[in-house]
């Protein structure tokens, strides 16, 4: 499946999305490399996607706890957020990976969606 479009998703306490994009862009590459080595997307897809700035951040305000650990809502809650922001609907089907804040070199919980064609 062709990937389209990439959400990060992150909890919102820690700032707007701006602030925190900031404070992650350092490690955009490692986290995309993974994306890519894990087979949830390949080289030319990225590459589309961040020419044509197809990436999203999007705070959870409640109940991040319980979201981290339910991949369906995960899922459901990145399809919406690239759905409002680029207007297009994606396949339901969403792949993530998720980075613990005690293991990641960002110190924040990460999810990091990828969505599909």
């Amino acid at each position: 499946m062709k990937a389209i479009g990439l959400v990060f998703l992150y909890d919102r306490n820690l700032g707007n999305p701006e602030e925190v994009s900031k404070k992650f862009s350092e490690h955009f590459a490692f986290v995309s490399e993974n994306l890519v080595m894990e087979d949830l997307m390949n080289f030319t897809d990225l590459k589309e996607i961040i020419d044509r700035k197809k990436i999203y951040w999007a705070g959870i305000k409640e109940k991040f706890s319980e979201i981290v650990n339910n991949e369906s809502l995960i899922g459901k809650l990145a399809w919406k957020v690239f759905k409002d922001f680029y207007g297009k609907e994606p396949s339901e089907e969403v792949k993530s990976l998720i980075y613990d804040g005690n293991q990641a070199p960002w110190d924040f919980t990460l999810m990091a969606c990828v969505l599909y064609e």
